[in-house]
C-alpha cells in the first residue's frame, strides 16, 4: 500500500474483513460488493468512520476515474472477466497507485497440480490450528490458469509482478506509471 494513501478501494469486499485493515492505513476506503446482503453485514461490522460501503458492481458502478491510490482485490477477480477487471482497475488508479490482487487460478498443467498438492496438507494443518473460515460469499471456480493469467496481465500491465502462491492462490502487484 502506498504511503501516504489517501483513497483505497476494496473491490469485492464481501463481508468486509479486509476493509477496516485498509482504513487503518488510508484516509478513506470504499468497500464495494454487488451483494446487498454481504454489504449489510460489512456495515454492521465496520468500526471506523472512514469507510464507505457500496452495494454495486465493481465493473459498472460509477466510481471516479484516477481517484484511488490503492485497489485491493482478494479472491474476487475470477468472478469477473479478467481483462475487463484489470482495465477497470487501471482506469481507477491515480498515477503511482497500486493494484494488489490475491487471486485463484485453474489447475491444468503438471506444475499447477504440483503446487496444489503441496497446498493440501498445509491447508488442512492450518484449518486444524485456526478453524474453518465461513463466508456467505458465492463460490465460483476460476476459469483461467496461472499461465493464462500471467500472459494476460503482462500484456495489459507493463511491469506487473506475479507470483504463484500456496493455498491455490497467486499474487499480482502493479504500480500505475
Amino acid at each position: 500500500m502506498p504511503v501516504p494513501c489517501d483513497r483505497a478501494l476494496d473491490a469485492g469486499c464481501g463481508e468486509g474483513p479486509l476493509t477496516p485493515k485498509l482504513a487503518a492505513r488510508a484516509n478513506h476506503v470504499i468497500g464495494i460488493d454487488r451483494s446487498p446482503e454481504v454489504i449489510a453485514i460489512a456495515r454492521q461490522n465496520a468500526a471506523r468512520d472512514n469507510i464507505t460501503y457500496v452495494a454495486g458492481d465493481f465493473l459498472t458502478y460509477p466510481l471516479p476515474l484516477e481517484d484511488f491510490d490503492f485497489i485491493a482485490a482478494v479472491a474476487v477477480i475470477h468472478h469477473m472477466p479478467f481483462e475487463t477487471v484489470i482495465n477497470r482497475s487501471a482506469s481507477l488508479l491515480r498515477r503511482g497507485g497500486v493494484l494488489a490482487v490475491v487471486g485463484l487460478a485453474l489447475n491444468r498443467s503438471p506444475v499447477d497440480y504440483a503446487f496444489s498438492a503441496v497446498s493440501v496438507p498445509i491447508s488442512r494443518i492450518a484449518r486444524l490450528r485456526r478453524g474453518w473460515w465461513q463466508t456467505t460469499a458465492r463460490e465460483i471456480d476460476p476459469d483461467m490458469t496461472f499461465g493464462e493469467i500471467s500472459h494476460a496481465a503482462r500484456t495489459q500491465l507493463p511491469g506487473v509482478e506475479l507470483r504463484r502462491r500456496l493455498y491455490f492462490r497467486y499474487t499480482l502487484f502493479w504500480r500505475k506509471p
